[in-house]
C-alpha cells in the first residue's frame, strides 16, 4: 500500500514537473489534442496548387465544411464539433494564410481569390454535395462560395458572418474610423488580451500557456495578418469597403440559409443579421443573448443545436 502511494506520489510529481517545465508551445498543442479527440477529429493535409491545406476532419453523415475568421484556424471549431460529429462528417479547414496552410506574401487573399481556392479544396476533397458554414470572415467567404456555386451547398450557415455592407458600422469598424488599430490585429500579449476581451462577452476559461501560445502565435504571423485584413477589409481612408458585400452575394440565394449571431458581438454589428434576412427572406435568424464574436467557442452546445435542429427538425 504504502509502495502504491509512493508511486502515486512519483507520478503526481512528475506530471507537475512535466508542466511546470514545458514551454507553452507544447501544452497547448496537448490541449488542442485532447479537444480533437474528444471531437472525434482526425487531421489531414490536401496539396492544391499553391501549396498545401492542413483540415481536420471526423463524423459520420452529410458533409459539413467549417471556415474559421480572420487571425484563426480550425481549432476554432474544436469545441463545437464535438456535439456536430454525431450528426455530420464534419471538415474544418485552415484556409490558406491562416494555420498549417500555406501562407506566401506575395499572393492575394481577397474574397475572390479565397473562394477560388476554396472551390479547388472542395475538388480535392472529392466533394459533391454539403453544408457550409462560417464564422466572421469565413462567413464572408461562405456567402461569396455559395454565390458561385449554389448547386454544391445542402444549405449554407453564417455565424456573425464579416461583409454586410448594410449592417450599422461596429465598435470596430468605428476605432478604424478614429484612426485606431483594428483589434483583431494584435502584435503583443497585451494586444491578445485586449483581443479576447473584446471578441468573447463572458470569455470561456483560457489557461495562461493558453494565451500565451496564441499570443505568440498573432506575433509570429502578425505581417500576413496585417496584409490579409486589408486585403479583406478593402481599407481605405479609415473606411472599410467590401468588394463583394455578403448581402449583395447574397440576392437570390434559394437555399437553407441559418444565420446565427451573438448578441454582444462587438466586431460586427449583430443587426447584420436582419439585414441578411431581408435580402433572403427565408433565412432562419437565430440571435444569442449574451454572446459575443464566436458564438461556437463561447456557446457551443446551444450554438451546434440551432444547426441540428435547422437541418432535422422534429
Amino acid at each position: 500500500m504504502n509502495e502504491l502511494l509512493a508511486l502515486a506520489i512519483s507520478l503526481s510529481v512528475f506530471v507537475l514537473i512535466t508542466y511546470l517545465l514545458s514551454p507553452p508551445s507544447k501544452l497547448y498543442e496537448w490541449l488542442l489534442f485532447s479537444e480533437r479527440r474528444l471531437a472525434k477529429l482526425t487531421l489531414r493535409k490536401l496539396d492544391i496548387q499553391e501549396g498545401q491545406i492542413a483540415y481536420q476532419e471526423g463524423g459520420k453523415g452529410e458533409v459539413l465544411m467549417l471556415l474559421h475568421g480572420f487571425g484563426a484556424n480550425k481549432d476554432t471549431w474544436n469545441r463545437i464539433a464535438q456535439h456536430l460529429t454525431p450528426y455530420f462528417h464534419v471538415i474544418a479547414i485552415d484556409l490558406p494564410g491562416f494555420g498549417n496552410s500555406f501562407k506566401d506574401m506575395q499572393l492575394q487573399y481577397d474574397v475572390q481569390a479565397q473562394v477560388t481556392r476554396l472551390q479547388e479544396i472542395v475538388e480535392g476533397l472529392k466533394l459533391s454535395q454539403f453544408h457550409l458554414a462560417g464564422n466572421s470572415m469565413g462567413g464572408y467567404i461562405a456567402a461569396n462560395y455559395a454565390a458561385l456555386h449554389p448547386d454544391k451547398l445542402s444549405s449554407l450557415w453564417l455565424l456573425n458572418p464579416l461583409g454586410v455592407a448594410t449592417a450599422p458600422n461596429s465598435e470596430m469598424f468605428e476605432d478604424i474610423a478614429q484612426k485606431k488599430r483594428p483589434v483583431v490585429l494584435a502584435n503583443s500579449k497585451l494586444e491578445y488580451k485586449e483581443l479576447i476581451a473584446r471578441v468573447f462577452h463572458k470569455a470561456p476559461y483560457m489557461p495562461n500557456f493558453f494565451v500565451d501560445a496564441l499570443s505568440l502565435n498573432a506575433i509570429a504571423n502578425f505581417s500576413i495578418n496585417k496584409k490579409i485584413f486589408h486585403e479583406i477589409h478593402q481599407t481605405a481612408d479609415y473606411q472599410v469597403y467590401f468588394s463583394s458585400p455578403t448581402d449583395l452575394a447574397l440576392a437570390g440565394f434559394d437555399k437553407p440559409l441559418l444565420i446565427t449571431w451573438g448578441d454582444k458581438d462587438t466586431i460586427l454589428h449583430p443587426k447584420g443579421a436582419h439585414a441578411l434576412q431581408k435580402v433572403v427572406p427565408s433565412a432562419v435568424v437565430q440571435i444569442i443573448e449574451n454572446v459575443g464574436h464566436l458564438p461556437m467557442i463561447e456557446s457551443p452546445k446551444l450554438t451546434a443545436n440551432q444547426f441540428i435542429e435547422f437541418r432535422y427538425p422534429l
